[in-house]
């Protein structure tokens, strides 16, 4: 498995030069940008000035990182980087965040394959934002729904870190009235759901799809409750439900898949057919 580099520094320190591979997280933004970072089974080479390189290789630590190498920057460093090659000033950061991977799934392999184009989509429970960021980054043009405004600026800066634009709505979707009430009928080429299972969604998520709209539905199923979180069985869907709620679609994917800690998540993509809903 390839490292992933991780430059702690301050961002001028990074702009004036860096690792060419590495991503740019200062020390003290780490907490708020753990979003950004891969997964924490992927092993990480830290660079950091001397004063901060302890502070860092801790936090990632403390958090499941697996920190191979943490380095302290100097000008040795800066010449073997550039003798070798590997030597990039300005402010071109690497990204080392990845989208779920059914999303990533999708846009490589459904959308080619079913001639899906790019068109409106909206992210239900979008948290910090990763998966429509990346789907933006492939022509989408998306808009997040989430209940946390914390996460809605995360995503916002997200968005801004990868030079694109989303749109971001703070709304509580469980109050009984239509939380898209401003949204048109059959607004939406695109709907995702990620680990969030909110039933009496279900009709307005058929509402808001056009005819060919795809609905991208990945969530906890019975079962997780033996690994962890979420135990309350109104966030565990049952084998077949997707299936059963969306019969009257073109169902291109119903499968489970496992996450690492062994909690089966549902991997469900449909598309609207015309006349429905």
């Amino acid at each position: 498995m390839p490292l992933a580099h991780l430059d702690c520094r301050p961002f001028a320190a990074f702009c004036q030069g860096h690792h060419a591979h590495a991503c740019s997280i200062p020390v003290d933004e780490l907490p708020s940008r753990m979003h950004e970072l891969p997964k924490t089974s992927e092993p990480l080479t830290v660079y950091a000035n001397a004063d901060t390189l302890q502070t860092a290789n801790a936090f990632l630590t403390s958090k499941g990182y697996q920190v191979v190498q943490a380095i302290e920057w100097t000008l040795p460093l800066a010449a073997s980087l550039q003798a070798a090659g590997l030597w990039q000033n300005g402010a071109q950061s690497q990204r080392l965040w990845q989208p779920a991977p059914l999303i990533a799934r999708f846009v490589t392999e459904f959308m080619p394959a079913y001639q899906i184009q790019p068109g409106q989509g909206l992210d239900i429970g979008c948290g910090a934002g990763r998966d429509m960021v990346y789907l933006t980054m492939h022509g989408w043009q998306m808009t997040g729904i989430d209940y946390i405004p914390g996460a809605l600026q995360r995503a916002q800066q997200l968005a801004s870190s990868q030079h694109v634009t989303v749109t971001t709505l703070q709304r509580d979707l469980e109050t009984g009235q239509d939380p898209f009430s401003e949204f048109a009928d059959g607004q939406f080429a695109l709907i995702t759901v990620a680990r969030y299972l909110h039933r009496p969604l279900f009709p307005w998520l058929q509402r808001l799809l056009k005819p060919g709209g795809i609905l991208i539905y990945q969530t906890f199923m019975q079962g997780a409750e033996q690994f962890g979180s979420p135990r309350n069985p109104n966030f565990l869907l049952k084998p077949g439900e997707l299936a059963q709620v969306f019969a009257h679609t073109d169902i291109l994917l119903d499968t489970v898949e496992t996450l690492d800690d062994g909690r089966p998540v549902s991997a469900f993509i449909c598309r609207q057919v015309a006349g429905c809903p």
